[in-house]
């Protein structure tokens, strides 16, 4: 056994003879979880988990259906990763109370089986253990064996890290239980990744709901927000086959393409972050007070955002220079409004192309667009330069509602 967990093994029968607490011998998120876990009274020599009763376990499940289904692909996903490992896969809700359980069958049902639906692993119930203290700790957190509070869950090495709604809230935690570390430490880029896909889902879910209740467009065409809400949701499907890809070469210990593919997921999952939350400060988004907004920042993401719109015009959208540019608007309102420049320069451009400048100026930013569309469309020769003149962030200059944001034709 490794000094560390000596150490922790150690710091276990320390507590549990004179109720001694010494941080040197724990890790650092491990001591702050056995001083919470003490200060909560939980008993380090406790069994097994509490449990809800089988009708509240029931209603919680029915509350949280979102998150259980969100959850259920990757769960799976990371019990196939776990191949024939003893393995326990953990969704929780905000207060650390298990809603799901995967694992293997001696896991899940044998005589050393881990907590199921409904299990209480607050750690003033239960100690450090992967749920409860990765809620605490806000984090990832990582748990081996003796660095549990509790003796009944010695056995385990955990790993666990919150669930976030859009607004970065934590609103559940997934959590990975094994019997050797070196499985756990194997799998944490998975669970990481898994975490973040059932985010993305979450959100989808979100995004869905929103589309239903809106009841007008404000001065955005209807369809327009439905098509690109379906392109944005269409990157769920990529993520989710890059990580079971991943899974299976895990259970196989087919490693050497593993870590590329949830690179590749991760990516598009941090795509669909960005998309989502333009999306819905184009589709819902109130007049807010202007603040400073990074201008370059959001031209970049409206123009991923309309690929799939540039794909159907068959338009090439380039990007030629973007230099950094702040600028004193309502976010949301000043979106729309680019929203509909680029919307607008593409369709002109049909089976041709867009190209896009923004550059700092004393003013503040000046966004060029040079529209060449394509044979019989239009003339060959570019057509003028568009700019859009946006007044810049600094003490003292007067507020101008990205309404009123100029634009001409150069």
């Amino acid at each position: 056994m490794a000094a560390w967990l000596e150490s922790a093994l150690e710091a276990g029968r320390l507590y549990r003879s004179i109720g001694a607490l010494e941080a040197e011998q724990l890790r650092p998120h491990v001591h702050r979880a056995w001083v919470r876990s003490h200060g909560g009274g939980a008993d380090p020599r406790r069994p097994k988990a509490e449990f809800l009763s089988a009708l509240d376990t029931e209603r919680l499940r029915e509350r949280h259906q979102d998150l259980i289904l969100a959850s259920e692909p990757y769960l799976h996903a990371l019990s196939l990763a776990s191949g024939d490992e003893r393995h326990a896969v953990m969704v929780g809700d905000a207060r650390a109370i298990l809603l799901d359980v995967r694992g293997d069958e001696q896991t899940i049902h044998g005589p050393e089986r881990v907590p199921g639906p409904g299990a209480l692993l607050e750690e003033s119930v239960c100690g450090a253990n992967g749920v409860g203290t990765a809620l605490a700790e806000d984090g990832y957190t990582e748990l081996v064996g003796p660095e549990h509070f509790i003796q009944g869950f010695h056995a385990f090495t955990c790993h666990g890290l919150p669930l976030r709604d859009g607004d970065g809230a934590a609103i559940g935690v997934l959590s990975l239980s094994v019997r050797r570390p070196e499985i756990g430490w194997r799998l944490r880029e998975i669970l990481l990744c898994a975490a973040r896909a059932i985010e993305m889902d979450l959100l989808a879910m979100r995004l869905e709901r929103d589309m239903d209740r809106l009841l007008t467009a404000r001065d955005l065409p209807m369809e327009d927000l439905r098509r690109l809400l379906q392109d944005i949701l269409q990157a769920r499907a990529a993520a989710r086959l890059r990580i079971d890809l991943a899974a299976a070469q895990l259970a196989g210990s087919v490693l050497a393409q593993t870590r590329d593919l949830l690179h590749l997921a991760a990516s598009v999952l941090r795509r669909f972050q960005r998309s989502a939350a333009l999306w819905r400060a184009l589709a819902l988004g109130e007049a807010a007070a202007p603040r400073p907004v990074a201008l370059d920042a959001l031209i970049r993401d409206l123009t991923e955002l309309l690929e799939v719109e540039s794909a159907v015009f068959n338009v090439t959208t380039s990007i030629e220079e973007l230099e950094p540019v702040v600028v004193e608007a309502d976010h949301d309102t000043l979106a729309r409004g680019l929203f509909r420049v680029l919307v607008s320069a593409i369709r002109a451009a049909r089976r041709g192309a867009v190209h896009l400048a923004l550059r700092a100026r004393p003013t503040g930013g000046e966004l060029c667009l040079t529209l060449s569309p394509g044979a019989g469309v239009a003339p060959r020769a570019p057509r003028p330069v568009r700019v859009l003149v946006l007044v810049p962030a600094h003490p003292g200059a007067p507020e101008r509602a990205a309404s009123d944001l100029p634009a001409c034709m150069a």
